[in-house]
């Protein structure tokens, strides 16, 4: 199996990096004491970080994923990516709800270092995994939804060999099928910038999630960076 990034997206987004994770044999739980902790130390920072609900978009790494998204045609303010959706709701609410170890994991990594984390079930993946832009033949099913969402060409998505993608709108929201539960045990975790400092970030949270996976829940984690030189990483 292989993760990449098409050659017309990177054209059109040349400053992006990304890391990818390859986790085989984990097994996920809830109720992580030591996990709770960690997130909770990140809501935290994120509170103190972000006082009130417009600071977030004045934030390097989000502000400049806003104009990636507008770049694509996709209104920021309407479909933020993942990390500033996930900052919002600890600055509005106080904090996350609290889902699989795993997620809860991969939810404190990006509060950290305000980029999208995002951990993709691989036993439901059909074939390589490619972010590329949408041909129109494609749909997106939600999250416990049950009907699917046709996507325009154009927009971003995570696809495999399926018409059924695993994200669109890039990293704006994943699909029902990759969705991790306590069943999962491999796993692609995916986290991308595109701020200057991003490869620094990127690598932080690479090295953040191989040391708390393993360490929390078992298995074990192999981790590459991804580029415009770079562009596909193999299983």
């Amino acid at each position: 199996m292989r993760f990449g990034y098409d050659a017309e997206l990177l054209s059109r987004c040349p400053e992006l990096v990304a890391g990818v994770i390859w986790v085989r044999g984990v097994t996920n739980g809830s109720g992580s004491a030591p996990v709770d902790e960690h997130l909770a130390e990140a809501e935290a920072l994120t509170r103190e970080r972000f006082p009130t609900p417009p600071d977030i978009a004045k934030h390097e790494s989000i502000a400049l994923w806003r104009q990636v998204y507008s770049r694509f045609g996709v209104k920021p303010n309407r479909y933020p990516c993942a990390a500033e959706s996930l900052i919002r709701r600890v600055v509005e609410t106080g904090s996350l709800p609290r889902i699989t170890t795993l997620v809860d994991i991969c939810n404190a990594a990006s509060l950290r270092f305000a980029i999208p984390v995002a951990p993709f079930d691989l036993g439901h993946a059909d074939g390589d995994v490619i972010v590329r832009l949408a041909t129109g033949a494609e749909s997106f099913l939600p999250i416990n939804a049950e009907s699917a969402e046709a996507i325009p060409e154009g927009e971003v998505i995570y696809s495999d060999d399926s018409t059924s993608v695993l994200s669109r709108r890039w990293n704006w929201r994943q699909a029902d099928k990759g969705k991790v539960t306590l069943e999962t045990t491999d796993l692609l975790i995916t986290t991308e910038a595109v701020h200057p400092s991003g490869r620094e970030d990127v690598q932080r949270v690479l090295d953040e999630l191989c040391a708390w996976i393993p360490a929390t829940l078992g298995g074990t984690v192999r981790h590459e960076v991804l580029d415009a030189e770079h562009p596909v990483s193999e299983r």
